[in-house]
């Protein structure tokens, strides 16, 4: 198995025998710091946790202490698309462990922070085993290139500090694609394969209990990689039996869900079949070239949503004409790990081809699945530029100029939002409603304009006074 560090010896002898590489190491240190920075320290500084009409993160902190309490969820976040359903419950699971540092509900937004950070150097791996037939300095560079520039995209710096399910994705998208390369390529021990197989199981729990478009995408990418591995191996018995494996481990895992579909008469599980037959007969008033355009504008519109961020014209324009270009560049010029590429390249296209068939908005944390889809791309594109040629160097300064665009772009939204948290626009936190709390009299009436629908029982105050201050108010 290839190493995930290198040691200091190697760094020094590689930046003595080739320059190239010290461009490499300050973007690993740039990407690691800022990542550190935006994600982990600012998220002590929690604005988010009241946040629209009817928050789910208050809703989840009362979950998170119930669970001290011995009531263990059955059931995860629920959807209002479709027949309402829920997802299973493991993201809770995941979380509550953090609780045990207090009931402060910057402690149940951390997880999603630290799955962010670390989220950073696992792509930067990613893409340095995708990118297996370049020159290492180069390899490295690029890498370094894709991390620092996923380190400074805003979507995933908002949505990573505070407390929301799909938080996460992207962090566990990657694990189960490396997960995925390791099983197939066979290269470490019997032993190793199997916890990879087991890892790969449980990993795939977590993915479905994420959000919707991973409970549809993730068994479809899961049940295929399954049949192609038996595919490859299917003379050896024992390595036919680790999908078995990790399809085990996946319903262990999901076993509070399974528990308390038994009980329920499996409910819950017949909506989302009822939503998967709804959405299909929805999308069978469109034509097969409707549905193909609704995809193609579901992958075009994360440009103007995550990379170029506006709503005006050139944005649209310029984020539509990038997107196409580095796709069709990469897919036509990729040479490197083949079954990485084919990996994501399959997840990406049953996530399009599923998302086709829903009617609504694509809002853009539903599209965590193929947020970096155009980092690879554009580094795909790069890495295929020979810049002794005339018109691959102008086509590589176009691509760097447009990375520094994008980079500049997100650094203009995360300059706004960490300004909410630390400068002129500071917006109140909840350790600064805790402190404005705990100075009020005991049984204050607090009035607030919004106290309707779910904010009656699930009101952000509530919480803060039932769990942490403690002052009984009206």
């Amino acid at each position: 198995m290839n190493r995930v560090t290198v040691p200091i010896k190697e760094i020094s002898a590689n930046l003595k025998t080739n320059k190239t590489y010290l461009p490499a190491y300050i973007l690993i240190v740039a990407a690691l710091g800022f990542g550190f920075f935006s994600r982990l320290v600012s998220v002590f500084t929690y604005t988010t946790f009241d946040i629209g009409g009817a928050p789910d993160q208050v809703r989840d902190a009362f979950l998170y202490m119930n669970m001290w309490q011995g009531n263990l969820p059955i059931l995860g976040p629920e959807s209002s698309k479709g027949a309402v359903y829920h997802l299973p419950p493991l993201y809770y699971y995941l979380v509550f462990p953090f609780t045990i540092l207090g009931a402060n509900p910057v402690f149940q937004a951390l997880p999603n922070a630290l799955f962010s950070f670390l989220s950073i150097p696992l792509f930067i791996y990613l893409v340095y085993q995708l990118l297996d037939k370049t020159e290492p300095s180069k390899r490295l560079f690029l890498s370094s290139l894709a991390g620092f520039w996923y380190s400074l995209l805003f979507v995933d710096i908002f949505l990573s500090t505070f407390q929301w399910n799909p938080s996460p994705i992207p962090f566990f998208l990657i694990g189960f694609t490396l997960l995925y390369k390791y099983q197939l390529e066979a290269k470490i021990s019997n032993f190793l394969q199997g916890v990879c197989w087991f890892t790969y199981g449980l990993v795939l729990a977590i993915l479905v209990s994420l959000h919707s478009t991973t409970l549809f995408v993730m068994p479809i990418v899961f049940g295929a990689s399954c049949i192609f591995y038996i595919y490859k191996n299917f003379r050896d018995l024992k390595k036919i039996l680790y999908p078995a494996l990790s399809l085990l481990v996946a319903n262990i895992a999901l076993f509070p869900y399974w528990r308390g579909e038994i009980s329920r008469n499996f409910l819950n599980s017949k909506r989302i079949v009822q939503t998967v037959l709804n959405s299909g007969q929805k999308a069978s008033d469109y034509s097969p070239l409707e549905k193909l355009g609704r995809g193609i504008f579901n992958y075009l519109e994360l440009g103007r949503q995550a990379y170029f961020i506006g709503g005006s014209s050139f944005y649209t324009i310029l984020s539509f004409s990038f997107l196409v270009f580095v796709l069709g560049f990469a897919i036509f010029k990729f040479k490197g790990n083949r079954i990485i590429f084919s990996f994501l390249i399959f997840t990406w296209f049953v996530y399009l081809g599923i998302a086709s068939n829903y009617t609504g908005a694509y809002l853009t944390y539903y599209k965590l699945i193929i947020l970096f889809a155009p980092i690879i791309l554009t580094i795909i594109g790069l890495e295929a530029c020979n810049l002794s040629e005339t018109k691959n160097r102008i086509l590589a300064i176009a691509l760097t100029i447009l990375i520094g665009f994008s980079c500049f772009s997100n650094l203009i939204h995360n300059s706004q939002y960490l300004s909410t948290k630390y400068g002129s626009l500071k917006m109140l936190s909840t350790d600064d409603a805790i402190a404005i709390l705990a100075q009020l009299p005991e049984r204050s009436t607090i009035c607030d304009p919004r106290y309707r629908g779910r904010r009656v029982r699930h009101h952000p105050y509530k919480y803060l006074d039932k769990y942490i201050v403690k002052r009984v108010f009206n």
